[in-house]
């Protein structure tokens, strides 16, 4: 298959989805508005007003997924996957790809991919991680969506292509396949596709092929997700499938620059509003100069009856004013309220919060979800190019926190997926007078679960029933101020050895055992090096919290 050609074809077919992708970025980069009348022409002697709405719209919307909880989970009904261990892997390659990617240069990986699905509608991202020299490589590379082209088929990804506007020649030169052969460009800049298929990777340099590699993963390692917005019908235009987040304000963006134009037009025109000269001479009388007539202070004689008159141009009329009212609402309906841009300053009651936030939601959550969904499909692409190297274990992590992780371990049967959460103090604080008002018509759990909305409303559970137990005995209380206390001791803190010792002989008055002690076997505490022990003995390190808490409610016989 000629590849190169399918991305040419590729190229024309797209065209109407790129016409829309450079119109919304027109708008968030705040391209200079020209007011023009009705037949396209620019009107002369017309002052164009560009409002800053898009990109204020964008930087919330933005900045607002960046802040989001994002939350790893694998699941698997296999009980032999250790699915945390797989978690922290994953949590790790990611970590070390976007150190990768801001030693390059580059942006890391959520706030692209964030601003990708914001204003592409789609987010997409190259996957690499291999062996090099003895040396793990956590590779990701997001790619701009605008320039890539890429085909289906029953199995998934075909082939996909990457094409960005020109680039350097330092750039390219330093590229690794460029590295390898020895490229050279002479020019200043050159056009570099970039080709993956199942089985190749093509490298072309302003249309001419120039490497070629065999591909190690047997797929495409690249993935691709659409924002679940916009059309889904079959027989819809492309440019409508993934939609930005001007979709619904698109349109009425150039209107409102439009009508904000005239307003200013009009006012500078009323700043020197032109004049008439009535006289007895008419159309042959030499007027006076129009500093002279709009000088502060001037005397001017003139005709009984004649004299300077301002020119009509028209008012604004009262329907002018309403269609801006008009605009501005559907504009507030398909993007961000004021509330939600800081500029609403009326106190509201916590129904009207909620509402406000399940409003807000319905913009930030599609983009998080495809955001999850392309984080989802990297992680399975990233472990299976993991095992695929056929290392008994990798060591992944930044530097200074790297961590050898066993390969064996991420073999198995499980789903990984990504959770998001997006944080209002208002309305949260909402949520909270709601929960607080229903009292006890509903359990606790299903408060935490359908009006707080709590990520993980299960751990707040075992949490709140943790800390009951130390309200509830004090022999738990003292256990866990001992353990503490060790810790302290364990990383230098001298007085908190000799606490230590003071809480378990508190204890062992409390309730007879020491900590760590069982039933017919008396525990002693700890020595430390370098404390001389106040009350004698020494012992191995305690036991967990849970097994001591357990010993301390026994009843020692033999003492008694």
């Amino acid at each position: 298959m000629d590849y190169k050609k399918a991305v040419d074809d590729k190229k024309k077919e797209l065209t109407d989805l790129h016409t829309r992708m450079d119109a919304d970025s027109n708008l968030v980069n705040l391209t200079e508005y020209v007011l023009r009348d009705v037949n396209e022409k620019k009107v002369p002697r017309a002052i164009s007003v560009t409002l800053n709405d898009p990109a204020v719209f964008a930087a919330n919307v933005e900045s607002s997924l960046g802040s989001a909880v994002e939350q790893i989970a694998v699941e698997s009904e296999d009980k032999k996957v250790d699915t945390h261990y797989i978690e922290d892997v994953v949590r790790a390659c990611l970590v070390s790809a976007n150190q990768r990617l801001i030693k390059q240069g580059r942006f890391s990986l959520n706030p692209y991919i964030d601003q990708q699905m914001c204003r592409r509608g789609r987010g997409a991202a190259r996957c690499l991680f291999r062996m090099e020299e003895g040396q793990f490589i956590a590779d990701i590379v997001p790619w701009d969506t605008r320039f890539l082209y890429y085909a289906m088929d029953v199995d998934g990804l075909a082939w996909a292509a990457y094409e960005p506007p020109k680039k350097y020649k330092d750039e390219i030169e330093s590229d690794p396949w460029a590295k390898e052969i020895g490229f050279t460009i002479s020019g200043e800049k050159a056009t570099i596709l970039d080709i993956w298929t199942p089985k190749l990777n093509e490298i072309y340099v302003d249309g001419k092929k120039v490497y070629e590699q065999p591909n190690p993963c047997g797929y495409p390692p690249v993935c691709i997700q659409l924002v679940p917005m916009g059309s889904m019908l079959a027989d819809a235009n492309s440019k409508y499938q993934g939609e930005s987040i001007f979709f619904l304000i698109r349109d009425l963006l150039p209107e409102l620059n439009r009508l904000v134009s005239i307003i200013q037009s009009l006012n500078m025109k009323e700043l020197d509003h032109a004049l008439l000269w009535k006289s007895r001479e008419g159309t042959t009388a030499e007027p006076p100069k129009f500093d002279d007539l709009t000088s502060p202070g001037r005397t001017i004689a003139t005709d009984i009856g004649g004299g300077a008159e301002p020119v009509s141009f028209g008012a604004l009329k009262q329907q002018a004013w309403l269609l801006h009212s008009m605009i501005e609402t559907r504009i507030q309906r398909g993007s961000l309220s004021n509330f939600e841009y800081g500029t609403f300053t009326q106190p509201m009651s916590a129904v009207a919060l909620i509402t406000v936030g399940e409003g807000r939601d319905q913009v930030f959550l599609p983009r998080l979800g495809a955001r999850g969904l392309l984080n989802q499909q990297l992680a399975v692409m990233l472990i299976d190019q993991i095992i695929k190297t056929g290392e008994r274990s990798v060591k992944i992590g930044t530097r200074g926190h790297k961590r050898s992780f066993d390969v064996a371990k991420l073999q198995g049967e499980y789903e990984i997926t990504f959770n998001y959460f997006i944080k209002s103090p208002k309305i949260d604080m909402a949520r909270y007078s709601m929960a607080a008002s229903i009292g006890n018509l509903i359990p606790d759990k299903a408060k935490r679960r359908e009006i707080l909305q709590r990520e993980d409303p299960e751990e707040d559970e075992r949490q709140l029933r943790w800390e009951e137990a130390e309200m509830i005995s004090p022999s738990i209380k003292l256990n866990r101020i001992y353990n503490a206390l060790l810790e302290m001791a364990d990383k230098g803190d001298e007085d908190a050895e000799f606490e230590a010792e003071l809480v378990s002989k508190e204890m062992e008055r409390l309730v007879g055992l020491a900590p760590g002690e069982t039933e017919g076997k008396k525990a002693t505490i700890p020595k430390k090096e370098g404390l001389l022990p106040m009350f004698g003995g020494t012992a191995a390190q305690p036991e967990s919290s849970a097994q001591k808490a357990a010993d301390l409610m026994k009843t020692p016989a033999e003492e008694e």
